[in-house]
């Protein structure tokens, strides 16, 4: 009687103490699939950075930050140059090494509060918050002469490249995050049509 069903009693609670396990393991394993996915959405394939969309998402934060706290936060927008003539003098695999290679060095300059992207292309963005336009041109130029002096191997022969950059500073007249990013783009257009290679400032 009594003996039989408390033994009853333990092995069915055993069992949902077993199940429950099992359940918390799946639901574990469950999350981090899902982080997988979701870290997988927001990086770019290639190179391993962030993509446009993880871009998106904290120019939004970066913003939004600056706002409340009232400090400076900048952009840095870059360009690798003559990159379609990487691709057709080279091929797509020096082009993808190219490309590669700037994200690495880009990664790689900036700090842990930083963000390095793929903007698309052959185009890279930095946001810098807690950076004035002063601090974002050194940046900028640390950037430019990093990647000009780096030497990639192309069938046993040195091969170089460079980037032209554009940099722009939050300033109190702006609405939009997107003003930023059209006058980083500006300034990037002035650096190719100057010569490339070069730093340009949004005043």
């Amino acid at each position: 009687g009594l003996v039989a069903a408390t033994a009853r009693m333990q092995r069915r609670s055993r069992d949902l103490e077993r199940r429950l396990q099992e359940t918390s393991q799946e639901v574990n394993q469950l999350r981090s699939n899902l982080e997988k996915v979701r870290e997988e959405a927001m990086t770019d394939a290639l190179t391993g950075i962030a993509n446009r969309k993880r871009f998106d998402e904290s120019m939004r934060k970066s913003r939004r930050d600056a706002d409340l706290n009232g400090t400076p936060f900048s952009l840095v927008l870059c360009d690798i140059d003559h990159f379609k003539r990487v691709n057709d003098t080279y091929g797509h695999q020096t082009g993808d090494e190219v490309i590669r290679e700037t994200a690495r060095i880009t990664s790689q300059l900036v700090r842990e509060t930083d963000f390095a992207g793929r903007y698309g292309g052959e185009e890279f963005v930095v946001l810098l918050p807690g950076t004035t336009l002063d601090g974002a041109a050194q940046f900028a130029e640390r950037l430019r002469s990093s990647i000009e002096r780096q030497q990639l191997d192309y069938q046993g022969s040195p091969l170089t490249f460079t980037i032209s950059l554009g940099v722009a500073t939050l300033t109190d007249d702006m609405a939009g995050y997107l003003t930023l990013l059209e006058r980083a783009d500006k300034a990037l257009y002035q650096s190719k049509e100057g010569g490339r290679n070069q730093v340009t400032l949004s005043r």
